[in-house]
């Protein structure tokens, strides 16, 4: 008995060993989106392998997965896309993944949508459209998000 103890003590102490590792990102995904709208109601872009896709749905209630047109948009648009990627809050934002953030009224209102992909799944945050309640360490982030959506087109 006390040889399985003294095994399961040395497994535990090398299970435990292992180092700590960055998430694998595949895609960096971001958008904005109203609940409450007649026509297109999102707009949703993928950073993908250096390439920027636009989704192909107008609503949240089309399906619960986004999907995005096949042919990516230019390569200038792309690097908006990665200039924002570049600028990411991982500090603040990594530790807070599935959450909602300045965002007290998203259904009513909507919200800005960003989100990390890899082979595991989808880490995603809801951010509020309210500048005057973003986290500041967010807002210099979410300033250049709204401008980059601003530039990026949306079908």
């Amino acid at each position: 008995m006390k040889k399985l103890w003294f095994f399961l003590l040395i497994w535990a102490l090398f299970a435990g060993c292992k180092e700590e590792e960055s998430p694998e990102i595949d895609a960096f995904i971001f958008g904005k989106w109203n609940l409450f709208c007649e026509d297109n109601c999102m707009q949703i872009y993928k950073l993908d392998k250096g390439k920027l896709y636009v989704d192909d749905m107008n609503s949240f209630r089309d399906s619960p997965i986004i999907t995005y047109k096949s042919t990516p948009l230019s390569e200038d648009f792309a690097l908006l896309a990665q200039n924002l990627r570049d600028a990411f809050p991982e500090s603040y934002l990594l530790p807070r993944g599935l959450e909602f953030i300045a965002c007290p009224n998203c259904a009513e209102e909507g919200g800005y949508y960003l989100a990390f992909e890899n082979r595991e799944g989808v880490l995603w945050w809801q951010i509020g459209t309210i500048p005057e309640i973003w986290p500041e360490e967010i807002k210099p982030f979410m300033l250049q998000l709204v401008e980059t959506i601003d530039q990026l087109p949306d079908r």
